[in-house]
């Protein structure tokens, strides 16, 4: 009885993530598992099996194409940092420090091995969560404070008010979504949106060619890849298009020695007199770079971003020999190298950053991209993942990151989901999942940052203290209470 009482508590937290996305059932799973270890045994047989259950089925798309090895010790790692967590449990049940060292372990763990991996942070469940609004404040760690402090509140002996200030938050939830944009899920070749309020704007056409093929071998046919982004975009492309977009990977090709590849985006760009910022994979000294290249419209590169926070096991294979034997798929990895810049386009008098897929989920560089530049682009490839929930979560993170640094962002896949996501996290339009399409909106510049934004790193440190002094606080208490 006791096990499947942790089992529900992981499906709980499970089924916040997209694609189902229910926000208010992690703070009920979260409330179950840490009320349950603060007070029975088994603690760390049972935080164990929380975090592995949560962690493999959220993450169950990293396994479709590589084997179930990957993904199960991907899973078990995930599990291991909850641990420390069950050990304190053992000695105390001062739920303010149990919630302390959860946040910890997500800094950790978004950080640490391999740059870390932070993808099922608690607070990417909640971009829908009348809670998301706080990232603009204390970004994504505080989110996750506020989801846990709302936890601790379904678990204290008050439970009539902490049951009625959880059902205030869901009706909060649905009234808002009443009055505010609604989001539209379009599968129409071309979606339409006029996205500014300033007098600084830029017309931008995200486009969402597809692929020959899904899999791990999306990009066996690499010249296909590029041909259907060229035919897509001559198919939609207008005049009032300022700048056309095009997802990762969408070259994979070296444009800069490949003459023919070269030759046919030159064809493209002086035929529809427009820049591009397109994915390229471009070959260096060092190794393959994951890229975007600026293309002016005379199809000349004029600036090149390369990938800063490379996917371990994707990108490069860290212990090599150990992920050989797990997945006969790491040998034919060639390991690409990261950037160490970044870099910020200037095109038609706007400063544009552009982040590579994966690079969303690091904190640092979103905000540091965000705050240099005027727009924001994610570039994406989800053809690798096709079929899963990998695009949803990931868009999830976007929205979340929107609200976080109040801009909208615009989000360009091979396969989709593309999407454009105003400041209040909200999907305004979605290319599904397959389509072929493209997505044309004017854009606003950002002419202000968020508290988030202009706290930096610093908001993460805030929020810890804060959980630090709260944990403090039901320390005294207790030894209060003792006497």
């Amino acid at each position: 009885m006791v096990t499947l009482r942790y089992i529900l508590a992981s499906l709980l937290v499970v089924a916040s993530f997209e694609p189902l996305g229910i926000w208010f059932l992690s703070p009920i799973g979260y409330a179950i598992w840490i009320f349950g270890i603060s007070r029975e045994d088994h603690q760390v047989r049972n935080t164990f099996l929380f975090g592995f259950i949560s962690s493999a089925i959220v993450l169950q798309w990293s396994g479709v194409y590589v084997g179930p090895l990957p993904w199960i010790a991907l899973s078990f790692l995930q599990a291991l940092y909850l641990l420390p967590v069950a050990v304190v449990a053992k000695r105390t049940r001062n739920i303010g420090l149990l919630i302390l060292l959860i946040l910890l372990t997500e800094e950790i763990r978004s950080r640490f091995p391999f740059g870390g991996f932070g993808w099922t942070r608690i607070a990417f469940s909640q971009h829908q969560s009348p809670l998301a609004p706080l990232a603009s404040i204390g970004g994504v760690a505080l989110v996750s404070y506020a989801t846990l402090i709302l936890a601790w509140f379904l678990i204290r002996r008050d439970r009539k008010l902490a049951l009625a200030v959880f059902a205030l938050l869901i009706v909060s939830a649905s009234s808002l979504n009443s009055f505010l944009l609604p989001s539209i899920s379009l599968t129409s070749t071309v979606s339409e949106s006029d996205h500014s309020q300033g007098n600084k704007t830029l017309r931008v056409r995200a486009i969402q060619g597809g692929t020959p093929s899904v899999g791990l071998d999306f990009n066996s046919r690499a010249m296909g890849v590029l041909k259907m982004h060229i035919e897509q975009t001559r198919k939609d492309f207008q005049e009032r298009d300022q700048l056309i977009v095009w997802p990762e990977n969408a070259i994979d090709i070296d444009p800069v020695k490949n003459v023919v590849v070269s030759q046919l985006i030159k064809d493209l760009l002086q035929e529809i007199d427009r820049p591009l910022l397109a994915g390229a994979i471009i070959s260096t000294d060092r190794g393959p770079v994951n890229s975007i290249v600026h293309f002016d419209r005379n199809g000349e590169i004029q600036g090149i971003y390369e990938k800063r926070y490379l996917t371990p096991f994707g990108e490069y294979i860290p212990l090599r020999s150990i992920a050989e034997v797990l997945s006969p798929y790491a040998e034919r990895v060639n390991d690409f190298v990261p950037g160490n810049k970044e870099t910020v386009f200037h095109i038609n008098d706007v400063d544009i950053a552009s982040v590579i897929c994966y690079e969303i989920i690091n904190d640092g560089l979103v905000r540091s991209s965000s705050r240099n530049s005027d727009l924001l682009f994610i570039h994406t490839n989800s053809a690798t993942f096709a079929g899963t929930s990998e695009g949803d979560q990931q868009l999830a993170i976007t929205q979340l990151r929107a609200i976080e640094h109040q801009r909208s962002l615009l989000s360009v896949s091979t396969t989709g989901p593309s999407a454009l996501v105003n400041e209040r996290g909200e999907v305004v339009y979605r290319l599904a999942e397959g389509d072929r399409g493209s997505i044309s909106t004017t854009m606003q510049v950002a002419e202000a940052q968020s508290i988030s934004s202009s706290l930096g790193g610093v908001s993460n440190i805030l929020v810890l203290l804060l959980a630090l002094l709260s944990a403090l606080a039901g320390s005294m208490r207790q030894m209060r209470f003792r006497r």
